[in-house]
C-alpha cells in the first residue's frame, strides 16, 4: 500500500494528488491548517474522505522525541512529532511511505529514521545534519536547547550543524 502523509502545507496549498497514494495526516495538522484562509479546506477534508485522519500510537511518539532529541531537532512542534510518528508507524506496519512537505526540521528528521520524503515548494534539504548547541560569547558546545542560557556564562544559546549524519541512523 502506497501512503502519503501530508503536513499542514501541502493542505493550505491545496495539494490533494496521491498519484494512486492513500493520502493521510494526523488531527493536530487539520487543527492547524482551519485556522485563517484554511477553515474551509480542513472542512472540506474532514467532511470530504479525500484525505484520511489517523492518530500514531503514544509508542511512535515517544520515539519520534528520542530521535528528535538525538538530533538536536529542538523546534519541531507537537504537530511534526505526531505527523513523523504516524509516517513511521505506517512504514513499520508495512506500507511504502513517503512524506510531503516544505519543513527543512520534518525533512531532516524524516531523513534520519529512513523515511521517505517528498519535498513540495522548494528543492528539499541538501544534506542531513544533527545539530548541536553552541555559545558565541565563551565557545561552550554540547546538547542543550538553543535559546537557552549557556551552562557556562548564561548568553543565549544558538545552534549549528554538528556532523553529517547517514539516513536511517
Amino acid at each position: 500500500m502506497r501512503v502519503k502523509v501530508l503536513d499542514s502545507t501541502t493542505l493550505f496549498i491545496g495539494f490533494t494528488e496521491g498519484g494512486g497514494a492513500e493520502l493521510v495526516t494526523c488531527r493536530e495538522v487539520l487543527e492547524e491548517v482551519k485556522y485563517g484562509g484554511g477553515r474551509f479546506r480542513a472542512a472540506a477534508i474532514r467532511g470530504g474522505g479525500l484525505v484520511k485522519i489517523l492518530e500514531p500510537s503514544e509508542d511512535y511518539v515517544e520515539r519520534v522525541r528520542e530521535v528528535a532529541l538525538r538530533a538536536g531537532e529542538h523546534d519541531l512542534s507537537e504537530t511534526d512529532i505526531k505527523l513523523l510518528a504516524l509516517a513511521l508507524q505506517l512504514f513499520n506496519e508495512g506500507a511504502d511511505v513517503s512524506i510531503i512537505t516544505s519543513d527543512y526540521s520534518i525533512q531532516n528528521l524524516a531523513e534520519i529514521m529512513g523515511l521517505k520524503v517528498e519535498p513540495i515548494l522548494h528543492r528539499g534539504i541538501r544534506k542531513v545534519v544533527k545539530w548541536t548547541a553552541y555559545c558565541e560569547m565563551c565557545g561552550w558546545r554540547g546538547e542543550a536547547r538553543p535559546g537557552t542560557p549557556c551552562p557556562r556564562c548564561g548568553a543565549r544559546l544558538k545552534r549549528r550543524p554538528s556532523e553529517e549524519v547517514s539516513r536511517g541512523d
